[in-house]
C-alpha cells in the first residue's frame, strides 16, 4: 500500500519523524490523525494517499504542537477537507503565535523561535471536541474511539480503530526516548496517568507519535515511566539545597548526552524542566521562594 504501513483491516500509518495515523473504509475515504510538520510532509502524505487509492475526508488532529499539525495548510486546500481538534490546543491551531509565545515566557517569541517546528503555518478548526467527554467521533462512515491521554500537551486525544491506538504523544518509541532522554512534557502528573491509562485500553497495537509503533504496551509503559522518574530524580538532585530555575536547567542538560543546542531546543527542554519543579512543588518536595527579586527553588 505505497508508503503507507498497514496496520489492520482499516488501519495504516505513515512512518516519519511524526507518525501519521490512517483510517480507511472499503469506500477509499481516510481519515488522518495528525498530519506532520509541514507542506512537504502534508506532500508526502498526499501521494501515499493517492497511491493507495485513499482520499482524505477529515483531519484529527490529537494535540497542538507544531509538528503534529503543520501539514493540516497544505492538505486543507488540496481537499477541503474539515479538522477536528481537541478543545484548548484549537486555539493553538488558529493562532500558532501561541505556541512559541508561551514557550517564551508568555513574551513576543524572537525570530528563532518562529520556525516551522514551534510554530507552524494556521490551520482552520471546523469541528473541536473533548477527549474527556466524547468517547466517540463518527465522520462519514467510519467511528473512531477517542482516550484522553493528556499530559504531553494540556489537552490530547488517542484515537482508537478496529485493534490500533494511535496514541499521539502518550508515550515515546525505545529510540526517542534514548535520543532525547527527557521527551517534552506540559504537566507530570497527567503524563503519568495517561501512560496508566494506555495499559487499560482493548487494543493490540499502539502507535506512538514518535516512534516504532509496538504490541507491548506493558514495555512502552515501564520505559516511558523510567524516563519520568529519571528526570525527577535529576531535577531534585538539581534543586539541592536550592537553585534557581537556570541552575537546575544547567545541572540537568549536562547529564545529557544530547544537550539543547539551538534557542528552540533549550526553550522547550527548559518548559520541561519547569513541568517537573511543577510536580515536585505540587508534591510538597520543593517550593518556590522569592528573595530579593531572584526566584529560587528550595527542599521543603
Amino acid at each position: 500500500m505505497s508508503d503507507l504501513r498497514t496496520l489492520s483491516a482499516h488501519t495504516a500509518y505513515l512512518p516519519g519523524s511524526v507518525n501519521v495515523g490512517i483510517v480507511f473504509n472499503d469506500a477509499g475515504q481516510a481519515v488522518l490523525i495528525d498530519s506532520g510538520g509541514d507542506k512537504h510532509h502534508g506532500r508526502t502524505l498526499r501521494k501515499a494517499l493517492d497511491a493507495a487509492g485513499l482520499r482524505p475526508i477529515a483531519i484529527i488532529n490529537t494535540h497542538s504542537h507544531a509538528d503534529h499539525y503543520g501539514g493540516n495548510d497544505y492538505l486543507c486546500r488540496q481537499f477541503a477537507v474539515p479538522v477536528w481538534a481537541p478543545r484548548f490546543e484549537e486555539a493553538i491551531l488558529r493562532y500558532p503565535l501561541l505556541e512559541p509565545m508561551y514557550l517564551f515566557d508568555g513574551a513576543s517569541p524572537p525570530t528563532a523561535l518562529r520556525n516551522k517546528w514551534l510554530m507552524a503555518k494556521p490551520s482552520p478548526v471546523d469541528h473541536v471536541y473533548d477527549p474527556a467527554e466524547e468517547p466517540l467521533l463518527e465522520i462519514g462512515e467510519m467511528r473512531l474511539q477517542v482516550h484522553d491521554v493528556s499530559g504531553h500537551a494540556v489537552v490530547q486525544a488517542a484515537i482508537g480503530a478496529e485493534n490500533v491506538c494511535f496514541a499521539a504523544d502518550a508515550f515515546f518509541g525505545t529510540e526517542v526516548l534514548n535520543k532525547y532522554e527527557i521527551p517534552f512534557t506540559h504537566n507530570v502528573a497527567r503524563q503519568i496517568e495517561a501512560l496508566e491509562r494506555l495499559r487499560s485500553l482493548p487494543y493490540d497495537i499502539f502507535v506512538p507519535g514518535h516512534g516504532t509503533p509496538t504490541e507491548d504496551i506493558e514495555r512502552a509503559v515501564q520505559e516511558n515511566r523510567a524516563a519520568i522518574e529519571r528526570a525527577i530524580t535529576w531535577v531534585r538532585d538539581a534543586v539541592g539545597d536550592g537553585a534557581t530555575t537556570d541552575e537546575v536547567v544547567h545541572a540537568v542538560t549536562a547529564r545529557l548526552e544530547n544537550p539543547p543546542t539551538t534557542l528552540s531546543t533549550y526553550v522547550l527542554m527548559r518548559a520541561t524542566i519547569a513541568a517537573y519543579l511543577a510536580h515536585l512543588t505540587e508534591q510538597g518536595t520543593i517550593a518556590p521562594e522569592v528573595v530579593r527579586g531572584v526566584l529560587r527553588w528550595v527542599p521543603q
